[in-house]
């Protein structure tokens, strides 16, 4: 990837929120770790320091990039996260844990000001039947107009000293992937919640063995809280492997 595959042809995004194609930023310039971009392709599979990056090839900063909204990069032909899972079943054919999960994080918790989907092999173990639990009890939202209210508890890791780190999270269940995942934040959290894209996590998560079971999508923010003892995140690793 470098400098010159930044130029869209479909608008000018504003270089403060999605970043200018002269940034000096690691990911932006990185071309020689790269392990997979198909021809003709926006995207391209990048090697993390565990679990793979799908990386748009596109100068976008991050999640708080309005273009991902409704813009240059919010149409099917830039559906990143349905990218990001089909290219994570060839790459992680047997995930420990029964399934993988996808993460980006918050503007103020990424390491990098290139927009990167992690593609993570590893999904905390017990992650899904929490959150199965989660949807049995009603905790889980069914279509995307409830996800804002619908807070669930999930007991992750802290990645310091490895002890149970339960983290407040938005969870709503959908069937496909195949819409806009940046524009649902934004229509059904952001806006009626009155926040900032630039806080959110966004987690993608399958909820079985099979692309039949749907997805779990998990947003949360740092000052997000459920109940007041229980903080909210405003990055993945709690729950996936995000390096």
């Amino acid at each position: 990837m470098t400098r010159d595959h930044g130029e869209s042809a479909f608008s000018s995004p504003d270089p403060l929120l999605c970043g200018k194609t002269s940034d000096d930023d690691t990911l932006w310039k990185m071309t020689w770790e790269c392990q997979e971009r198909p021809k003709g392709s926006r995207w391209l599979v990048a090697k993390g320091q565990q679990g793979h990056l799908l990386v748009p090839t596109d100068r976008i900063r991050g999640i708080e990039c309005p273009e991902l909204v409704s813009g240059a990069y919010s149409d099917k032909d830039h559906n990143y996260w349905q990218w990001a899972w089909d290219r994570a079943n060839d790459w992680f054919s047997k995930p420990p844990w029964g399934t993988f999960g996808l993460g980006v994080n918050a503007a103020g918790s990424r390491s990098h000001d290139q927009l990167h989907i992690h593609m993570s092999v590893v999904v905390g173990q017990g992650v899904t039947g929490q959150l199965d639990k989660a949807s049995a009890a009603g905790t889980v939202a069914k279509d995307l107009s409830h996800w804002r209210n619908q807070l669930t508890t999930v007991n992750g890791w802290d990645g310091q000293t490895s002890k149970t780190d339960p983290r407040s999270y938005r969870v709503v269940h959908t069937d496909s992937l195949d819409f806009n995942l940046f524009a649902a934040l934004h229509d059904f959290i952001i806006t009626p919640a009155g926040e900032k894209m630039a806080d959110q996590t966004l987690i993608v998560i399958g909820a079985g063995g099979s692309q039949k079971d749907g997805y779990y999508l998990l947003n949360s923010r740092k000052d997000l809280t459920n109940p007041p003892a229980v903080r909210g995140i405003g990055y993945c690793d709690s729950i996936l492997i995000c390096k």
